[in-house]
């Protein structure tokens, strides 16, 4: 893995770790249906603002690339609302140091479905490294 790849990551598990203690804050005020409504419309605003700057590039890739992509992003949408709308219900249910880590499990659908659809080859150790990411955060909810 390059730096730069390394350094989005990092920067990916701190922005989503905070995000997940906002989150849970947030819940002290509102119950779940209230902060993902609020928490979707705040996020439609900031994606209009990317939408509007990012247009141009976006129209000249869907010329070129057809319909498949746009479908496949609408229902990758479709899926992480879904997945933030059970996550925000989760949370209002429980500790935040219980369904962040059990929520964090999801690497074992990736690695099944990366292995169906992405004809991702299948090794041992990626199978173990797999488990054992679920089994230790599944640990940390105990």
């Amino acid at each position: 893995m390059s730096a730069l790849t390394v350094t989005f990551l990092v920067l990916f598990v701190v922005c989503m770790g905070g995000a997940a203690v906002l989150d849970k804050l947030a819940l002290r005020y509102m119950g779940g249906n209230e902060v993902f409504v609020v928490r979707m419309g705040i996020n439609s605003l900031l994606s209009l603002l990317l939408f509007v700057a990012g247009w141009i590039p976006a129209k000249t890739a869907i010329a070129q690339s057809g319909r498949m992509p746009v479908a496949l992003i609408t229902l990758s949408l479709i899926v992480t609302l879904s997945g933030v709308f059970c996550y925000i219900k989760a949370m209002s249910g429980a500790e935040a140091s219980k369904i962040i880590p059990l929520s964090s499990t999801y690497p074992l659908v990736t690695f099944l479905l990366a292995l169906l659809f992405l004809g991702e080859t299948f090794t041992w150790t990626k199978l173990a490294g797999t488990l054992l990411v679920c089994a230790g955060v599944g640990l940390l909810a105990l």
